[in-house]
This record gives structure tokens, sequence and C-alpha cells, in this order.
């Protein structure tokens, strides 16, 4: 948001101006006063300021002398050079660039259809997927969205959510593909893997599969979740009726079983990033038998945020094909070519 001629009455007598309405008058100060304030603040220089903004030196000392008569207290420390922020200029200088940032995003918010801001965004993803994903996600989503509210769960526990409107966008198993009114993009196809312990013979086959399971018991999700599910529904599949002994709703627990030697398991590689302090005492094998994948999709509301589940999909993309399997990738190669779109 720059300045622009007569927006402030007090800038300069030397500068043209039209007086239309103010966007917001408080005492003796305006968004263009907190403008000016703030430039001053970051380039330390009120003459650099002046320049930048295309006023007079004179004008810009004006505004700032202004603002400290507002607030009745001394905003700059004009006893060193270059001069710094006080305290309370500290603190006006961190809500100037807030309320600057929302002004900005004014005439997008009530004018763009396709604007990507929103005041909340409130976020849901499955557990297997959460982290370190979605900090990284947050991280490049932060300069368009102020507030970020986050969920993790059960891909169940997010459909009820979002459908209740308690979400705005999820990271989910389902493709949610029965509703006409959702948005639905996928962002990763990924395969189910074995995980056994560091000293379990290969498992080649089918053959060795079940051998394995007489060995040693399968660490389970639970049923109630989609993976569970998934894993029951191919062992079933496959003729493999295993008996129930472990079963987990947290994958790294799960994952700590197999590192202690207390069975294996069946995970996609999302969850095993998700917990890879466990990956050096465990060993990551393809399924032996007819493989079984998952796809993770980003569900929005039709034409309610724009732009932004489209971007959100963009840089989700991006973090899980710029290094973000890296270290999986280097103990178990063969596993590249198996994770797409």
């Amino acid at each position: 948001m720059g300045l622009r001629p007569g927006l402030h009455r007090d800038l300069s007598d030397d500068r043209q101006t039209t007086k239309p309405a103010r966007l917001m008058r408080h005492r003796d100060f305006d968004l263009d006063a907190l403008e000016v304030f703030v430039t001053v603040a970051e380039l330390g220089n009120m003459t650099r300021a002046a320049g930048q903004l295309g006023l007079t030196q004179s004008a810009v000392s004006h505004v700032v002398r202004q603002l400290e008569t507002a607030f009745a207290t001394q905003l700059f420390d004009r006893s060193i050079r270059p001069m710094a922020l006080t305290a309370a200029g500290h603190r006006l200088w961190h809500w100037s660039k807030r309320i600057l940032n929302d002004a900005r995003q004014l005439p997008a918010v009530i004018g763009g259809k396709d604007a990507p801001f929103v005041p909340e965004l409130r976020l849901g993803c499955i557990d297997t997927l959460a982290a370190p994903f979605m900090p990284r996600l947050l991280q490049q989503l932060r300069d368009s969205v102020p507030s970020f509210s986050i969920a993790a769960g059960l891909s169940r526990q997010l459909r009820e959510q979002f459908m209740a409107r308690r979400l705005d966008v999820i990271f989910t198993n389902e493709s949610f593909d029965d509703m006409d009114q959702v948005d639905s993009a996928r962002l990763v196809t990924e395969p189910f893997v074995l995980l056994v312990p560091r000293n379990a013979p290969e498992v080649a086959d089918e053959a060795g599969l079940r051998a394995l399971s007489q060995a040693l018991p399968l660490i389970r999700n639970t049923v109630d979740s989609s993976l569970g599910r998934m894993v029951d529904q191919h062992l079933r599949r496959l003729g493999l009726e295993i008996p129930r002994s472990f079963a987990f709703d947290a994958v790294d627990t799960m994952m700590a079983m197999v590192a202690e030697e207390m069975g294996w398991s069946l995970l996609p590689p999302t969850a095993l990033v998700k917990s890879r302090q466990h990956l050096g005492r465990l060993r990551v094998l393809p399924f032996p038998a007819a493989s079984f994948r998952r796809s993770i999709f980003v569900i929005a509301r039709k034409g309610e945020l724009g732009s932004l589940p489209t971007r959100i999909h963009k840089v989700g993309r991006a973090i899980l094909t710029q290094g973000y399997f890296t270290e999986l990738f280097i103990s178990s190669p063969w596993l590249k070519p198996m994770i797409g779109r």
C-alpha cells in the first residue's frame, strides 16, 4: 500500500492534495502516517525515508512528531546515530506492520473473487502427514494468511469436522468424489512398505511374508483408522488371516514396536518420515506380494477460498518432491520411483 497524494492532510504543504475519504482516522494519525513511521523505523533515517516515500524531509519529521504527540511518548531516540526506536517505538512498529498488512488485503478481501486472503485458515491433516509437512507448509503460506489453526487426526475425524464447517482445508486419504460442492486435488500417491526388525530374515515373496506372520505378530493400526482398514482389506485379499495382537492409533508407537523387535508392520512412506527417528533400528522392504497404495488429497469447499486451495496444493506438492523423502531414498533407493501423483 504505497502512499498516495492527499491521504494525509498534514504531510506537506508543498504536495498537491485531492482530499479523498480517509481509510482510517484516530486522533492525529492515519494509515499514511503509520507507513511513514514504519519506513523511518526501517531505514533509521528521515532523509532516506523521505526520498523513498517521495516527500520532503520536513514533512516526514512533522508526521513523526504528530505520532509522538498522539501517543504522548517518544518513538525515536534521537541522541544516537543512527537514531533508534524506543521501547514504545518498537511496539508501534510491530503493530503498524500488522495494521498496514491487513489494510493492504482489504481490496482483495472485499472485492477480489480470486483473492487468497482469509483472516484465519483452519487446516486439518491426517496424523501420518502432519510432521514435518505442516510446519513447512505454514512457512510458505504465512505471507498471505495472518492466522492458522491446525487439527491432526484420523481421516474420519477430519471429514466430520470439515462437514461441520469447523475446518476449511483438509489433507486426507479420502477423495470426496461423492460430493459436488468440494474441490479435491491429489497431493501424492504412495505404496505401503514392509517394516521389519533389523535382524529379521529377508522377506522376498508371499511365502516369506507368511513365514514372517507366523514368527512375529503384525503391529496394526486401529480398525477405526483408514490405514488399518486398508491393510486388513489387502491382507484378506491375499488370503492372509493374521491374528490380532497389537493395534495402535499412533504411527510413532507402531514403529517403536518394530524397532524393539516386537513385530512387523505395514505403513506408507509419509508415516516413516513422520517417525524417522526409528529408521536406524529397523528395515524398510518392498511389500513382497501384490502391492497396494494410498493417496492423499487436498480438500476444500468450492468457491469459498478463491485461489488459496490451488496454492496450498502447489506448495504441498513442492514440499513432497523437494527433499521430503531424501533420508528414506538414501537407505531404500528402490522406493523413489514408487512415490508419485
